[in-house]
């Protein structure tokens, strides 16, 4: 299974004279590898770049791809592998420096993730979910581009590295709410070396295979530990005073090793007890700002909005924005609206709606949707059970079922089409994995649907739950521009809101659990939206 993970930028730079340069001296998210030689290869604002041995002036070997992450030498280091979305497809490329060119060699539409090389400099090895079972181990031998698979576990496993000698492998096997690192010497059953609930990331082998360091924690906050390959196994953490960014440690050799934190090039010598920054300069050549009339808000169809005043009661509710739950809210609707966002008062004179402890989201966006080949009106309720409050597709009838779905009888999502609607551009993208936008267009699955597979694959490409409903939420609504009224519970904004059973924001799986939705300022619970679905599709 495909997933069409879509990367808009973080940010956009102000506009410059069209011949200054900017300067840019460290990255958001940003991994480094290093050859054998001392050159640095890194992942900034959404390209590849190579860093002299020691830092200096960066050389951009990529350009204009916004996605570019996690360069990986190879052996003899002539050529660079990475992965990347480029012309819808999300895979792995190798860049050779002999042409200045890369190649695409995940060769369809699948989500390929972290590879890595084999000493022999012939096969690489990653992650993939190719069967739509979760992530196992592949592996492509270059010269002839045939890729077979090397695990089939229950669960994902992800993040493959090779011992020096191409001996043994390492990677991450995550089952449930278990994380193991597991080590698969030649000849010799598979080991779990650790195993544990924290989030484990990143192996990387020490270069006379005496250890492997890997990274333990989240997204947002990572450590370095070391597992010592003695007898017994020894687990040593190794650096936890360091914001470090979630990627593996690269070894120039059983001394020296390389890693980022806080956006900056670290080197670390293995007996010493603090880094040093490599310092690196990034000149970047801004485009031309666009038109001003260009980058306006666009204006939603406001369509059928409902009379009269509706209080929604959140006992937990997440805005949308950031920063937790907020508890013990009144969301005041007026028509299709939110009008307040108020603490929660006793009302006499209108309908409060009060679903105990549920958690209250807002509406979830699919910025490029994939719609049934046979969609109909009934669709509509269908895709509004599953939280989907807004579409963006292409379809023939997109006025006639927009106008029909923003209404009682036969409620739906807000179907936008695509070519009013396209993700906005932007102007200099820096790749930031809080920027992600989910559409399911390209997939093997259809709205609504899809949206289990892009949690699971966004998990395992390190966004947090609170990052994956903004990529449903206020970051798909900013590369619309449609913000501030999609997106988020706030004054002003569109009265969609998705009622979900659990902590979404501890467990993201939790925001697949919907109970009721608003849309359009209308409350529909889910045996409410069932029932019209069914009188629909008997009258169609």
């Amino acid at each position: 299974m495909y997933l069409r993970a879509i990367v808009v930028g973080a940010i956009m730079f102000a506009a410059q004279p069209a011949q200054a340069e900017i300067s840019v001296t460290r990255g958001t998210n940003l991994s480094v590898d290093v050859n054998s030689d001392g050159r640095l290869a890194i992942d900034l604002l959404g390209d590849i770049w190579a860093v002299p041995a020691g830092g200096g002036d960066a050389t951009q070997l990529t350009h204009d791809l916004g996605t570019a992450q996690r360069p990986r030498w190879s052996p003899d280091g002539l050529k660079l592998v990475y992965q990347a979305t480029a012309a819808g497809s999300h895979g792995l490329w190798v860049y050779e420096f002999a042409t200045g060119s890369s190649t695409n060699i995940s060769g369809e539409s699948y989500f390929d993730l972290y590879p890595t090389w084999h000493p022999d400099g012939d096969r690489l090895t990653y992650a993939s979910d190719r069967t739509g079972e979760g992530f196992d181990l592949w592996e492509v031998d270059l010269p002839t581009g045939l890729h077979w698979r090397l695990s089939g576990q229950p669960g994902d496993e992800t993040e493959p590295a090779w011992s020096s000698d191409g001996k043994d492998l390492v990677y991450v096997h995550r089952l449930q709410d278990r994380w193991s690192l597991v080590l698969r010497r030649h000849g010799q059953p598979e080991e779990i070396i650790i195993t544990t609930t924290d989030r484990l990331a990143a192996p990387s082998w020490r270069p006379d295979g005496s250890l492997i360091t890997y990274l333990r924690g989240n997204a947002a906050s990572a450590t370095i530990e070391m597992a010592i390959l003695s007898q017994p196994r020894l687990i040593r953490p190794f650096e936890t005073n360091e914001d470090i960014t979630v990627a593996a440690v690269s070894w120039l050799d059983r001394q020296q090793m390389y890693y980022s934190a806080n956006g900056i090039i670290r080197h670390r010598s293995f007996n010493a007890w603090s880094s040093s920054p490599v310092p690196f300069r990034a000149s970047i050549e801004p485009r031309e700002t666009m038109p001003v009339a260009q980058q306006e808000r666009r204006e939603l169809p406001w369509l059928d909005e409902p009379g009269g005043r509706l209080i929604i009661h959140a006992a937990r509710m997440f805005d949308g924005i950031g920063g937790g739950y907020q508890h013990d809210r009144d969301i005041v609707i007026e028509g299709g609206r939110i009008v307040a966002v108020e603490d929660h008062q006793q009302r006499s004179d209108v309908i409060v709606i009060d679903l105990g402890d549920l958690t209250i989201l807002p509406g979830f966006i699919d910025a490029d949707a994939r719609l049934p080949a046979d969609l109909s009106t009934s669709h509509g309720p269908e895709l509004l059970a599953k939280g989907l409050t807004t579409l963006v597709a292409s379809h023939g009838d997109v006025e006639r079922l927009n106008a029909l779905w923003s209404g009682k009888g036969v409620p739906g999502p807000r179907l936008l089409a695509t070519n009013d609607w396209p993700l906005a551009p932007v102007s200099r993208p820096e790749l930031d994995v809080t920027s992600a936008v989910i559409g399911s267009n390209g997939t093997a699955l259809p709205a609504g649907d899809a949206l289990g597979a892009a949690f699971r694959t966004l998990t395992m490409a390190g966004l947090t739950p609170e990052q994956m409903l903004r990529a449903i939420g206020v970051n798909a609504a900013a590369a619309l521009r449609a913000d501030p009224f999609l997106g988020r519970i706030a004054t002003g904004a569109a009265a969609d809101l998705v009622f979900v059973d659990g902590d979404p924001l501890a467990d993201i799986n939790s925001a697949l659990n919907v109970i009721a939705v608003v849309r359009n300022g209308r409350f529909f619970s889910l045996s409410g939206l069932k029932d019209r679905a069914e009188i629909a599709k008997s009258v169609e």
